[in-house]
């Protein structure tokens, strides 16, 4: 904020803003929040997320509903 802007506030919200300074930022380590509420700085110095470049995927095939016999949900 700019000395102009400070100087147009009312008391109440000058307080409001000197409190709000004091306070801590909540970040996933200092409260309950989990850690995707993190500010984007931290979340990009962590490490990747997923398989590595060059990894081979494994999945089952698939089979056709008749070969099947019965569908659960």
């Amino acid at each position: 904020m700019q000395r102009d802007e400070l100087e147009r506030l009312s008391k109440a919200e000058l307080i409001e803003l000197a409190l709000r300074l004091q306070r801590p930022e909540k970040t996933s380590r200092t409260s309950s929040k989990p850690p995707s509420t993190d500010p984007k700085e931290r979340r990009e110095r962590a490490k990747p997320e997923g398989a590595k470049p060059g990894h081979e995927g494994h999945s089952r095939p698939l089979i056709r509903f008749k070969q099947c016999g019965s569908a659960t949900t």
